[in-house]
């Protein structure tokens, strides 16, 4: 059994960030770019100086919302500090989460798995075996008798 990894201050520290950011995004960022983006996870460093926040956009142009996140860190790390009383905010890096595509493809793996004729159970080229002789062949027959 895998060991429970204790949660830590900054566990608790980027999910709050995490809620800060989202609803800062959706509610009071000026670019309609912003509102168009999910964020799926924040890590913070132990040393608190750095949280790494990473997003998804939901569409649109990728570069054009990268540039926006960076154009708005300014902002949306005051509204952190705003709301979390720390004697140091944490700066923030946008990172692209790939791990939504991730999904995607191996829910299109499953899914192409399930529709293949090898999952309906019949036999495909190849799979014929004993249980595919016909009921009326007699087992000792082609046996020297001896």
């Amino acid at each position: 059994m895998a060991k429970k990894r204790p949660f830590h201050r900054t566990d608790r520290l980027g999910s709050r960030v995490r809620e800060i950011l989202a609803v800062a995004l959706q509610q009071e960022a000026r670019e309609e770019l912003l509102r168009q983006v999910v964020i799926t996870g924040v890590d913070v460093t132990r040393d608190l100086s750095l949280a790494r926040v990473h997003y998804y956009p939901m569409s649109g142009d990728e570069a054009a919302i990268a540039q926006a996140l960076e154009r708005a860190s300014g902002f949306l790390r005051m509204r952190v500090g705003q709301e979390i009383r720390m004697r140091i905010t944490p700066d923030l890096r946008f990172l692209r989460d790939d791990s939504v595509d991730q999904g995607r493809r191996v829910e299109e793996i499953l899914r192409d798995l399930a529709l293949s004729p090898e999952a309906d159970g019949e036999p495909t080229e190849g799979d014929a075996g004993p249980e595919d002789e016909p009921a009326d062949a007699d087992p000792a027959e082609g046996e020297d008798e001896g």
